[in-house]
């Protein structure tokens, strides 16, 4: 029995070490300019690295205001958007896009990725015009 209880101890600081020691590894392989996802109230954002220092990003939200950027650790972000694309691999996370709106081009940007559609986010204006659109409206 003691020797069971040693081994589950042992097991569950071994865990919780290497646990700490991916997200330290994680925080550091930011660069300036890398696309990620935060965790903001239960929620994964897209989001931009504008600044590292140490173990620490600071990010822009994508279609939030600058006002909304904010210092995170290892713990809430995660870069698994970095190279997500759809099936095609036209466009990724990240991906500067044309979008037709309107009989007019627009500059935006890939935010999500779906099965063959993309989350955007129009230059320039706020998230309330974030939309999905399919093949038909999206160019480079």
């Amino acid at each position: 029995m003691n020797r069971k209880i040693s081994f589950l101890i042992v097991l569950a600081v071994l865990t919780l070490i290497c646990s700490s020691m991916v997200g330290v590894a994680h925080a550091k392989e930011c660069s300036v300019g890398d696309r990620a996802e935060v965790l903001w109230k239960s929620k994964w954002y897209a989001a931009q690295v504008k600044k590292v220092e140490g173990a620490r990003c600071y990010i822009h939200y994508d279609g939030y205001a600058d006002s909304w950027d904010e210092w995170v650790g290892s713990k809430r972000i995660r870069g698994c958007t970095i190279g997500k694309s759809d099936s095609s691999g036209l466009y990724s996370v990240g991906t500067a896009v044309q979008v037709r709106w309107k009989k007019k081009w627009w500059p935006a940007h890939v935010i999500a990725v779906g099965k063959n559609s993309w989350k955007i986010h129009y230059d320039g204006y706020n998230n309330s015009w974030d939309e999905w659109v399919g093949p038909n409206r999206i160019k480079k």
